[in-house]
Formats: C-alpha cells, sequence, structure tokens
C-alpha cells in the first residue's frame, strides 16, 4: 500500500522505501553557468508560487513525497523568486515544481543552497515540464552567485537524475557505498559514470 496521498482523479507515483542510510548528493560546479529553460508547451504556464496555492502544492507535494508538516520549512528556506511551479490552465491544477533553496540538509554543504522537492504529476509526464521547472531553480541559484550548489536524492529517482545531468548537476561522492550506486544509475541510463571534480 502505498504511503502516498491517492485521488481517485489523480495518480501518485509508486512509493519506495529507501534502503540506503545515506541520500545520493549531487552538486553544480559553477563553471557550468546558466542553461537554457525549455519553452513552456501550450496549455501550461510556468509562474512562481502564490499564497493561494498552498492546497494545490499540497496536493503536487504528496503525488511524489510522503514527508508530512514540511511547508513551513519550505516557505522560510526558499529564496525570493525561486519556488517555481507550472500550472495547468485547463485544471488549474499544479503539475510540477521545484525550488531553490538557501542553505541546505546536508552538512557537507551548509551554505551551498539547494534544489529541492522536484515533482511533476504522472498525469503529465513526457512533456519536460520536470527539466523547466529543475532549469529555471539551477539558473536562480546561479543568479544567487552560489559557487557549488547542491541537491539531495534517492536511487529511485531515475527521471529526475536524468534531468539534473543534463543540467550539470554531477555525484558528490562523499563515502565508499556512493560510487557503487552511482555506477549503476548510469548503467540505468546508458551513460558513462562521471563524478563531479573536486
Amino acid at each position: 500500500m502505498s504511503k502516498l496521498r491517492e485521488r481517485s482523479d489523480r495518480t501518485s507515483y509508486p512509493f519506495s522505501e529507501q534502503k540506503y542510510a545515506q541520500q545520493l548528493e549531487m552538486v553544480r560546479p559553477s563553471s557550468v553557468g546558466v542553461v537554457d529553460v525549455p519553452p513552456v508547451p501550450r496549455g501550461y504556464v510556468l509562474r512562481q508560487f502564490r499564497g493561494d496555492d498552498e492546497r494545490q502544492y499540497d496536493e503536487l507535494f504528496h503525488l511524489a513525497f510522503e514527508d508530512e508538516g514540511r511547508f513551513p520549512e519550505i516557505l522560510e528556506r526558499t529564496l525570493g523568486g525561486g519556488f517555481f511551479v507550472v500550472e495547468h490552465l485547463a485544471s488549474h491544477e499544479l503539475v510540477a515544481s521545484c525550488l531553490a533553496m538557501r542553505g541546505s540538509t546536508s552538512p557537507r554543504h551548509a551554505e551551498a543552497g539547494q534544489l529541492g522537492w522536484l515533482v511533476t504529476d504522472p498525469s503529465h509526464a513526457r512533456k519536460g515540464l520536470g527539466t523547466i521547472v529543475s532549469a529555471s531553480v539551477t539558473n536562480r541559484l546561479e543568479a544567487e552567485g552560489y559557487p557549488r550548489p547542491f541537491l539531495g536524492t534517492e536511487d529511485v529517482r531515475i527521471p529526475a537524475i536524468a534531468i539534473y545531468l543534463k543540467l550539470g548537476w554531477r555525484p558528490y561522492i562523499y563515502c565508499d557505498e556512493m560510487e557503487s550506486r552511482w555506477r549503476s544509475i548510469f548503467a540505468c541510463l546508458g551513460r558513462e559514470f562521471e563524478s563531479s571534480p573536486e
């Protein structure tokens, strides 16, 4: 049984227990620079979160994450102009989101700035919405001047990792088990393994 919230008219991602104690981490060297944000498909709009979006965002968030009670922290840590959402114009539902956040949840990147909480509604997949919001966040972190921003992710989030790699994020190897985990992910993506330069 999924621990994620289900609505009869909206599908969540299958819940998967993380089998490792340590989360995967990625960093983005400052030398990479800004990225192109793909055009938003017809019928959608990219915008910033608004105060009346909280219920909509909560529903979207829980299609991918089981974490409860994170919204106050999310609001507190999100940079101004860093709370990107995509709205589906026909339904007025939020269908993708990603955040540019100050500070970090990792002690290895305490002041780095963080890309956080990428989620796309599965019923709106394969439209590039995850890339649009992630690229927007990546550029917001770049504009803030963070020299090496950070993100945390899980081994099962292969589509998200594919987006991050395309945007110049690289694996950060911080303990012995990390390289083998990353090599498995790269093999799954049909890519040759590469980690972040120190």
